[in-house]
């Protein structure tokens, strides 16, 4: 499914699939410094409101604990429940925007807001969206014993269960090496 292009400009809708990956990439994202915030979200082609501060590592730091609520929830109750948390921290009622020349489109959140809350509303609705319409279990770590990163499962069938090919792949040689042994 391409992003829906106007004027040869693309429009990225952060609150369904580009909000999931954001999401798991802030999960495992080390923050230290503002400049890592800013990267973060070019990665992701978020256009930031503001330019971030220490305040929004500091945070994003404790958003990231929320975040990781979800993904390790043992339960698709409890992944539910950790969901709902989210949405009421990160979002606010919707409302139509034209922020900085871009054509109307809908936030969960007001204009004007912080890095850490801007971040926030994209996840937590994103995330929401994407894991009701997808699959709650579309948000996982890796099944790799010797990795911990979390992935999105945008694949079409979604049976993802590796954060890489690279994992998959390290993964299928031990399983490989042990039917040998």
């Amino acid at each position: 499914m391409s992003p829906p292009c106007c004027n040869g400009i693309v429009h990225f809708n952060h609150y369904s699939d580009e909000g999931a990956l954001l999401a798991a990439a802030l999960v495992d994202r080390r923050l230290t410094s503002p400049a890592d915030v800013a990267r973060l979200a070019a990665e992701h082609d978020v256009l930031l409101e503001r330019t971030p501060t220490p305040s929004d590592v500091a945070g994003l730091i404790e958003w990231q604990a929320a975040l990781t609520e979800v993904v390790d929830a043992a339960t698709d109750a409890a992944r539910v429940a950790a969901l709902n948390r989210l949405l009421a921290r990160g979002t606010s009622h919707p409302s139509i925007s034209t922020h900085d020349g871009t054509r109307p489109h809908v936030h969960f959140r007001p204009d004007g807001v912080s890095v850490t809350r801007q971040l926030a509303a994209i996840t937590a609705f994103g995330l929401a969206w994407f894991l009701t319409q997808r699959g709650l279990h579309r948000f996982a770590r890796c099944a790799a014993g010797d990795c911990t990163s979390t992935f999105a499962d945008v694949t079409r069938n979604g049976r993802q269960r590796y954060c890489s090919t690279r994992c998959a792949n390290r993964s299928a040689v031990r399983r490989h090496r042990a039917r040998l042994a």
